[in-house]
């Protein structure tokens, strides 16, 4: 095979990566390993391809016949470490990624936070975050979960000054807006989080999660005519909203309408009959202290 079918077959490998048409780049990676069994690099590209495909045990099973050519080769070892992460044997991915710990490869730190955050040991997950970030600054999905390491880690006011930094740089990312928002309840600042909340969703007014919290920190400001107006709207596009009949019954306790609140939490309940909040709100309802049902 000549250098020019080689890159016949790696442009045809590149396009059906590129359309997500798995099986056949297998194939083309397959037949060039086939012809050079020494160029770990198209290894090392099927590795990839299998972990596209979901299909870890087969990414794992080539990797590991690359690493046997070359056993410090640093892109297998982070490749059979993300590998190991992505089938959920964190321990192995350490043991893999670890090795490559002092790189400045901002990929590696990355994946190395995000290994640290599933087995919440925050502060390590904290430190490889901000040198991902340290050597690319505009690594947005190391950012955001720094902002989130960190509220995990009771520190709302630093979460805050990152979120806010990378809003500035992806202010239409829905996912990022919320988290900020989030941070910003944890932090007490509820004029804020309501801000938010309300932009996010401008970007998008499905997003019931942002609805309810937007909800919840209007209460918080005693703003309870527009909080109800917010978790109607829920009702009137799903009439099955039950978290939305939870928030409106405790809205209802704060405006001392205990008769209404009992109401949407029994409403809950012939909804959803296990429902466990408004089980344990209708116990304050039951004369003696008896549950209700």
């Amino acid at each position: 095979m000549n250098e020019h079918r080689i890159s016949q077959l790696l442009d045809e490998a590149r396009y059906y990566e590129a359309h997500r048409m798995w099986l056949h780049a297998v194939q083309v990676f397959e037949r060039l390993i086939q012809e050079f069994p020494e160029k770990l690099d198209f290894r090392i590209r099927l590795g990839n391809v299998y972990l596209e495909m979901g299909n870890l045990a087969a990414a794992e099973l080539v990797l590991l016949q690359a690493l046997r050519h070359d056993a410090q080769n640093p892109d297998i070892v982070y490749a059979l470490g993300v590998a190991c992460s992505q089938s959920g044997d964190l321990d192995r991915a350490l043991f893999y990624l670890q090795q490559l710990a002092g790189s400045r490869s901002s990929k590696v730190q990355y994946a190395l936070g995000l290994i640290y955050w599933r087995r919440e040991e925050l502060a390590h997950a904290e430190r490889h975050l901000r040198l991902a970030l340290e050597y690319e600054p505009e690594h947005i999905d190391a950012a955001l979960a720094l902002g989130q390491t960190l509220l995990r880690q009771n520190r709302p006011e630093d979460a805050v000054t990152v979120l806010r930094e990378l809003v500035a740089r992806v202010p239409d990312d829905v996912g990022i807006r919320y988290t900020l928002g989030l941070a910003l309840v944890a932090a007490s600042h509820w004029e804020g989080a309501v801000l938010t909340f309300q932009t996010v969703l401008q970007l998008d007014p499905d997003h019931d999660d942002s609805r309810l919290a937007c909800a919840s920190a209007l209460m918080r400001l005693r703003r309870y005519d527009e909080a109800e107006q917010m978790l109607q709207a829920m009702l009137i596009r799903d009439t099955r909203a039950t978290r939305a009949l939870i928030a409106l019954g405790r809205l209802a306790l704060l405006k001392a309408n205990r008769k209404r609140a009992e109401e949407y939490f029994r409403h809950v309940l012939e909804l959803e009959p296990d429902n466990e909040e408004a089980l344990e709100q209708l116990r304050y309802f039951a004369p003696q202290g008896k549950s209700s049902s």
